[in-house]
């Protein structure tokens, strides 16, 4: 375990092995992520019987500001600590005062717009609930740089331990609260308690304490690079947001309900598996960034692995969208299919445009993806224009389209001139994937047409088999895709054997 000061801040190690490092974290994290999925469906069933729909939508109010200042909390210097080649204890500790100092301003600006909050809701009961909510700013800001240090040496095994550990904990805290009638509190309770015991956790696996503030340690360069990619953030924390707003501005409660539901349903996917894959790509890209020759085969090789399953299963979600929507949300759900459906072939975007973002943090070009994200937003600010004159959906439609073929091309013309991969390569990575999802969707929407069927279950079972089939079998037939196919069976293999174990 690499506690002496000098082996915590030296990442030279990680590059041998770096592969089977990476897949069998990779594993790990998936593992942890489906844990903290049961967790999470478990904790919302039996809160649910516990607590009033009031008590849940009173600290919903909250969180949309809470939320907000999240964005901020780590000011982009966790992964500045990760991405750096070389780091030093000076440097490490200076950032870990700065993050201290964000966390302590944000926890005292929450407390000061309290009865603000309370104002512009007229609901006297919030200004307790957001000044308590603000403690998880103070409270995480604590614990940032030893995250950032856990990742940097790349020890994923326990970061998920303290993941599901701590989650497990601000859960049975809500529950315990929630049967002792504590009512809301119960949900103010659950995720101070979870940000406190990981800050305990990673205080003490890391086992590193901080020196004082310290002149000239080179830090600057760091802030920086964190200021970049929390403008980045943010901006996309704007992006995302804007098309719900204008589609409940146009559309009202009942459409921006529909989509919402939607949205949700077609995100299970990249929300479950994309986040834990990220979280282990970010510091393996990092590792290798110097190196421009192995950086362009990781990345030429990530990213065909990650077009392989992700394109495929959501392309099939388009065409079985009405048994999609019946089958999760029931049959007064009709007018979500539709936006379902649009929505399902926009998020074949969001895990390539994901690892691109990603790559260019690992080489350490935040103001890069700074501006990206606000060419990106004004595309997307044009397009929902458009799209409103053909009101709500015209809204859905436009984001959706614009995103399939506007903003994720221009995104991989943009990155190719930061990072060693061109244009062109990108187009040949990402191709014969795409060629095999089209041909299996064509194929699947003229089955349909053929075999009827009402039973939704019956139907997804069936038709998703055929799509297995058929995706597979082109698969193989095309020599790029089955060499993807084969490596990719094989870093499943790598991350159940017993050789990685005990690393």
């Amino acid at each position: 375990m690499p506690n002496p000061k000098h082996e915590l801040f030296d990442a030279n190690h990680l590059r041998t092995g770096l592969k089977e490092r990476a897949v069998k974290s990779a594993g790990i994290t998936i593992a942890a992520q489906g844990i903290k999925l049961l967790l999470q469906i478990g904790s919302v069933a039996i809160l649910a019987r516990l607590l009033e729909p009031s008590d849940f939508g009173l600290v919903a109010m909250v969180t949309v500001f809470t939320g907000l200042a999240l964005q901020f909390m780590e000011g982009g210097l966790s992964m500045a600590t990760i991405q750096r080649d070389k780091i030093t204890h000076a440097q490490v500790s200076n950032l870990f005062w700065v993050n201290g100092a964000l966390g302590i301003a944000l926890c005292l600006l929450g407390i000061l717009i309290s009865p603000l909050v309370s104002f512009i809701y007229d609901e006297p009961r919030l200004t307790l609930v957001m000044a308590a909510m603000s403690l998880m700013f103070l409270i995480g800001g604590l614990s940032v740089q030893h995250d950032a240090l856990l990742r940097r040496q790349m020890r994923f095994k326990t970061m998920s331990l303290i993941d599901v550990v701590s989650m497990a904990m601000g859960i049975a805290a809500g529950i315990v609260a929630a049967v002792g009638g504590l009512q809301y509190w119960a949900l103010v309770i659950s995720p101070v308690t979870t940000f406190s015991a990981k800050t305990v956790m990673r205080w003490l696996s890391v086992r590193w304490v901080p020196s004082m503030v310290s002149r000239g340690s080179g830090v600057r360069p760091l802030l920086g690079f964190g200021a970049n990619l929390t403008g980045a953030n943010f901006i996309g924390y704007l992006a995302t947001n804007l098309t719900p707003f204008a589609i409940g501005y146009l559309g009202g409660a009942q459409m921006l309900g529909l989509f919402n539901r939607a949205n949700m349903l077609t995100s299970i996917p990249s929300s479950q598996m994309l986040p834990p894959v990220m979280h282990v790509v970010q510091p393996t890209l990092a590792r290798v960034a110097n190196d421009s020759a192995r950086l362009r085969n990781t990345i030429t090789s990530i990213m065909g692995k990650l077009v392989l399953g992700t394109m495929f299963v959501t392309l099939t979600m388009a065409v079985l969208a009405d048994w999609i929507v019946q089958l999760f949300l029931g049959s007064g759900w009709g007018d979500a299919v539709p936006i379902f459906r649009m929505l399902a072939v926009f998020s074949l975007v969001e895990p390539i445009a994901g690892f691109l973002a990603v790559s260019l943090v690992a080489i350490g070009n935040a103001r890069a993806l700074l501006r990206w994200k606000l060419i990106t937003l004004s595309i997307l600010v044009v397009s929902i224009g458009i799209g409103s004159l053909w009101g709500a959906f015209g809204v859905v439609a436009a984001y959706a389209l614009s995103g399939v073929f506007l903003r994720l091309p221009g995104f991989l013309y943009y990155a190719s001139r930061f990072l060693p991969i061109t244009f062109g390569e990108f187009i040949k990575a990402l191709a014969p994937s795409a060629l095999c999802a089209v041909v299996t969707v064509g194929a699947l929407y003229s089955l349909r047409q053929v075999l009827l069927v009402e039973n939704p279950i019956a139907g997804l079972a069936l038709f998703f088999a055929f799509a297995v089939v058929i995706y597979t079998t082109l698969c193989v037939l095309l020599r790029p895709t089955r060499r993807e196919l084969f490596e990719t069976l094989g870093l499943l293999k790598l991350i159940t054997s017993r050789k990685l174990v005990s690393k």
